[in-house]
Parts: structure tokens; C-alpha cells; sequence
């Protein structure tokens, strides 16, 4: 995940600031000892001395017209400086909007136990069906969140690989699987969850048959990608994502909408935003995948929104997910040392230098650390937007530093945001 940019810029400042107070001591002293001082009495209009010259005038009037030369060579000379000044204001500024305006209506109300309401006999009702993959971290703690809330939560194999992982590494019991990895047609997939939803159901003997109801639908993100030059990238990577998104679009078009029409279900997208609004250099893979999750959804929501069905983009920052600490020089050296030994001779000469030198810049933006948001506020985030009522908005934003990067992009222009970034 990504740090704040109050947090992202600090050392930033730091760096700068000694080098800005000698900067403005040197030309106060230069004003100072300069003879412009004196000319300036020439241009008094209420002087007993003659006016200036046309020779003088020709001269300030040319110096007027090199202002915006000199502004922009002095832009140039110091962009990290300017860009750090305007990210820690809109940092700060974006801090204090989120404090007082929190990003969905249900936490102006917050709730004093956020637990999934059960029958009268004490049984589960509400299901949630989670599609990512076992395999990702972040994928099995919202399982496993929703399932101690008192939801029965499916989660689905996507392929061999998490087929392998959920043999070798069962997360609980309480757990129920859907299998997309089958020979099966996707159709008949899905054909079967909807009969399991309408098969009535007898938590135990004696008790009165229910049937279950599908409450949410969560999508939950993929958060490790390879990383380097675009034409350097492998071609199973590029397939692996054309396959992922192959596989939503696919069960959009195989019943899952119909199903969540039915159900009257929540549309819910967990999707990291940091790397993708900023398109940063040499993480296209992440940027291409999670844009194109965004896009697809976009239009989803305004698709199905005329429905009365909410379809929500939760637009993560970053998230305090372990015990982890800003990366160390050592450490971004490492990794950067590790991807770059695996290169060609000629990847190397080309991009190495300039690889190393884009990580390091960017370690305080990019996903490389930091103590973010904590993971609860995420929980109560997908609790509430699958619990709220009426339609939630299309997009919420969740983790430091989420809403700030993509109101940077939308503010500042992309010649601004290279001069950052390169």
C-alpha cells in the first residue's frame, strides 16, 4: 500500500529546507549590493529628476517579458521542491477533509456491533460470495472476517494453483469453496450456487426450513505483479492478467448479474488505487489490470444503477496489513538488485540505472511500506456498504493516501505529475 502524502513527503521537505534558506539568504543579499535599488528611484513618476530614458524603459520592459522564462527555468531547476510543497498542502488539505466528511454516509452513523442478523432459531442466512484467489493475503483475512460476523462466505478457486494452495493451506472449515476451475461451463457453474440459494435449507433437526440469501458479491484485488520495463515483461504475465480479466467478464456475461438481480445483491470491488491513478513507470502490469477492473466497473455501476443495484468501487490506500515499516535503502537496494539480476545484458544498460533510480524516488508513494490504514476500517467498510440501505455510492475510498493520489491526478497535469514521478 501506499503512504500518506502528508507521511510521503515529510523527508522530502526536510531535504530541501536548508537548501531553500540559503537559497533566499543569497539573493537577499544580492538585492542588496545590487544597483537596482537605485534605478528604481527613476521610475518614480513624482521624482524631480528627469523620467527614464526609451533606452530604460526598452530595458525594464525587456526584463518584464523574460519573467515567464525565468519562472518556468526556476520550475524546472527545483520540481521536486514545488511538487512536494503542493502534495503535503493538498496532503494536509485532503487529511482534513476526510476527518470531517468521512467517505460514506454509514459512518457518520457508526454502528455499535456490525454483525450479520440470523433467524429467529439462531441460524445463518446471508451468504457472501467472495471471487480473487486464495492465494492472496489480503483475499483470506476478508474471509475471514466476513465468516466471524456471522456470514456464510464462499470463496472461489480460480485455477490449478489455488486448488493446490486450499489442499495444502485449508484457512478454516467454516469456509465453503466454489470451484471455477472445472471443466464445467461457467454456466452451469453458477446454475448450481443459484439452486444452492434456493434449496431450502434445515440448519438442524426439528428447526423450520429457510432459504439462504445472497447479500454481496465481493471482488477482492490481486496485489503482486512483476515489475520492470514493458518490453522486458514475460508473455505469461501479460496472459495471466488477459486470463483474469477474461474470467470476470466472462461470469458477467454467464448469469452473475442475473444472479445478483435476483438476490438483489451488493456489487462490491476491492481495488488498490495508488499505482494505477498515477500510471507509475515500470509497474505496467499492476497499472493495465487494475485500470481495466475500474473501467469494467464504471460502467457496470451506471449500467445497473437505473436497477436500484449498487455496484461500489472501494479505491484502497494504504493498509497497515502486517507488521511493517517504511523500506530501508538496504532493502529497496535488494529488491531492485534481485529483478535486475534476472535481465539481459541489454535490459540492463538500458533501464537498470534508471529502474533503481525510480524506485528509490518513489519508495515513499509506492507500495513499499509504511504504517497505513488499519485493516478494521476496511471490515467495517464492506460490513456496512453491504449492509446499507438504499443504493451505495459508486465510489469510496479506504486507506491513507487513496482519495489524495487520485484528486493529484485529476488537479495537476501529466507534464506535472512525469516531472514527479521521472
Amino acid at each position: 500500500m501506499v503512504a500518506e502524502p502528508v507521511q510521503a513527503t515529510l523527508q522530502t521537505i526536510e531535504h530541501f529546507y536548508n537548501q531553500t534558506s540559503q537559497f533566499v539568504s543569497s539573493q537577499q543579499d544580492k538585492l542588496a549590493h545590487s544597483g537596482y535599488i537605485d534605478k528604481l528611484a527613476h521610475l518614480n513618476p513624482f521624482s524631480s529628476e528627469s523620467p527614464a530614458s526609451s533606452e530604460t524603459l526598452g530595458y525594464v520592459s525587456r526584463r518584464q517579458l523574460a519573467l515567464p522564462e525565468r519562472m518556468i527555468e526556476n520550475f524546472t531547476k527545483h520540481k521536486h521542491l514545488y511538487m512536494s510543497i503542493l502534495t503535503v498542502g493538498l496532503g494536509a488539505g485532503c487529511y482534513y477533509w476526510n476527518q470531517v466528511r468521512p467517505g460514506i454516509n454509514v459512518k457518520e452513523q457508526p454502528r455499535s456491533k456490525r454483525r450479520a442478523p440470523k433467524l429467529a432459531n439462531g441460524a445463518r442466512r446471508d451468504v457472501i460470495l467472495i471471487i480473487g484467489s486464495p492465494t492472496e493475503p489480503l483475499t483470506r483475512l476478508i474471509a475471514l472476517d466476513f465468516e466471524k460476523r456471522g456470514m456464510i462466505v464462499y470463496l472461489t478457486i480460480l485455477d490449478e494453483k489455488d486448488r493446490r494452495f486450499v489442499e495444502s493451506n485449508p484457512i478454516t472449515d467454516d469456509i465453503n469453496y466454489f470451484n471455477l476451475s472445472e471443466t464445467t461451463s461457467l454456466e452451469s457453474q453458477l446454475g448450481k450456487f443459484q439452486q444452492l440459494l434456493e434449496l431450502p435449507v434445515v440448519p438442524f433437526p426439528g428447526a423450520e426450513p429457510h432459504n439462504l440469501r445472497l447479500v454481496s458479491v465481493v471482488f477482492t484485488p490481486s496485489l503482486y505483479f512483476q515489475a520492470g520495463p514493458i518490453e522486458n515483461i514475460s508473455i505469461g504475465t501479460w496472459a495471466k492478467i488477459n486470463e483474469r480479466i477474461l474470467l470476470y467478464t466472462t461470469l458477467f456475461s454467464s448469469g452473475l448479474i442475473a444472479l445478483i438481480r435476483n438476490q438483489e445483491s451488493k456489487t462490491i470491488l476491492i481495488n488498490p488505487n495508488i499505482i494505477s491513478t498515477l500510471n507509475m513507470p515500470y509497474h505496467s502490469p499492476e497499472t493495465m489490470y487494475q485500470n481495466s477492473m475500474k473501467h469494467l466497473f464504471t460502467a457496470l455501476a451506471r449500467e445497473l444503477s437505473p436497477q436500484g443495484l449498487s455496484v461500489t468501487q472501494v479505491r484502497l490506500g494504504n493498509l497497515h496489513i502486517s507488521n511493517q515499516s517504511r523500506a530501508s535503502g538496504l532493502k529497496i537496494s535488494n529488491l531492485v538488485n534481485s529483478e535486475v539480476r534476472s535481465w539481459d545484458p541489454q535490459m540492463k544498460e538500458l533501464y537498470a540505472e534508471k529502474f533503481s533510480k525510480t524506485e528509490f524516488k518513489s519508495n515513499p508513494i509506492r507500495a513499499s511500506g509504511g504504517r497505513g490504514t488499519s485493516l478494521r476500517e476496511l471490515y467495517h467498510t464492506l460490513f456496512d456498504l453491504t449492509y446499507g440501505k438504499g443504493r451505495n455510492s459508486s465510489v469510496v475510498y479506504c486507506g491513507a493516501g487513496a482519495r489524495s493520489y487520485d484528486l493529484v491526478t485529476r488537479i495537476f497535469p501529466e507534464s506535472w505529475i512525469d516531472l514527479f514521478l521521472m
